[in-house]
């Protein structure tokens, strides 16, 4: 019995001395963004958002804004700036503005995975401009801005299925040198957050902001996709031009790498089934003829646009597809590790092949 209660006090102390927190002071931070500026001194601008009870009893958010030698040393800095304590745990986003991406992401990154009470889930992205432009903007869009982002990047996670825009994603394409990362873009559209394309990345360094139609390609090209729309211009006939809006409902996805001379040639075979949810053009799609000459056109277009971003691709040295995976898999390891890939990369023939089928062309032309 002694025992016990020996054993019962020593966990009541203990528990008595553990740090307590009032929710009510503390600052959950959910957004953080960071920038590149030119000052020697304190080269790194970052942003922090968090919400808070205005005295009126209505939810809103404060913003803060400190610039530093690091990331540690600008967030020491931002205690100074508000009466209550700091707490990274609710962490929802962290935004990189295009200037710093340029010169890598990792550092930071690194920085973020090290707080133990962050979690790998994180979602991350680019300002198109500034992070802090983002975070910063009163914005009219449902929501606060963190939340709108958070909302938003889950949103293109559930369409593209086959990327994650997280910490794990990002670090686990970065360490694989079989492809590497992409990152989603927004930018300041007058008083709204937009979404604007996706960042190309070499290792952790920023190449080539897509546009959002080529974004559209880039994922129809890189893995299987469950659904989607993309827009496209096609010449009909008599060189008539027309405008289609297909709504793919089912794609197959496969990526063949045969050695030929010792050389990788690679093929990316798409077969794409869809429904015509526009069409601005003088041509009847319900014309069974009509709608196949119209299928031609439609896998001839987007086998050319598809073309057009692989050679970017290659140009750039960045391998968002993912081929080096696959060529890494038709090698040996010992020849893959002496291989200069981006220098092969650059130079290898890549192929490609679409297929596009109309399900349904709606009930008018």
């Amino acid at each position: 019995m002694g025992k016990l209660l020996s054993v019962f006090l020593c966990v009541l102390l203990t528990a008595g001395c553990a740090q307590q927190k009032i929710i009510d002071d503390l600052a959950l931070i959910n957004a953080v963004g960071y920038d590149k500026i030119n000052n020697q001194e304190t080269p790194l601008k970052v942003t922090i958002t968090f919400p808070m009870i205005s005295k009126d009893g209505q939810y809103d958010r404060k913003t803060i804004t400190v610039y530093g030698k690091s990331s540690k040393d600008a967030k020491g800095k931002a205690r100074y700036q508000t009466n209550l304590l700091l707490e990274s745990g609710q962490l929802r986003v962290a935004l990189f503005g295009s200037e710093l991406a340029k010169d890598g992401l990792v550092p930071y990154v690194d920085t973020i995975v090290r707080d133990p009470s962050i979690g790998s889930r994180v979602m991350l992205a680019l300002g198109k401009n500034e992070a802090n432009e983002l975070l910063s903007l009163q914005i009219n869009n449902e929501g606060q801005n963190a939340t709108f982002l958070e909302q938003f990047i889950t949103k293109l996670n559930v369409e593209s299925r086959a990327v994650h825009y997280n910490i794990y994603q990002f670090l686990r394409d970065y360490y694989d040198d079989g492809t590497d990362p992409v990152l989603p873009v927004f930018k300041v559209d007058k008083k709204n957050i937009a979404f604007d394309g996706i960042g190309l990345f070499q290792g952790d360094k920023l190449k080539k902001i897509l546009n959002t139609q080529d974004t559209n390609i880039l994922f129809l090209l890189r893995k299987r996709i469950k659904h989607g729309n993309i827009g496209l211009g096609i010449e009909t006939r008599e060189e008539k031009k027309a405008q289609i809006m297909l709504s793919y409902v089912q794609t197959t996805h496969r990526m063949k790498v045969k050695m030929e001379q010792d050389k990788p040639v690679v093929t990316i075979d798409l077969k794409v089934i869809g429904d015509i949810l526009e069409y601005m053009g003088e041509e009847d799609l319900s014309d069974p003829e009509i709608k196949k000459e119209t299928e031609k056109l439609i896998s001839e277009e987007l086998k050319r646009k598809g073309e057009e971003l692989i050679a970017q691709f290659q140009e750039l040295q960045v391998d968002p597809l993912g081929v080096g995976g696959y060529v890494r898999n038709k090698m040996n390891y010992k020849r893959w590790q002496e291989l200069d890939w981006y220098n092969m990369y650059k130079d290898m023939n890549i192929g490609l092949k679409v297929e596009v089928k109309i399900n349904s062309s709606g009930k008018w032309k």
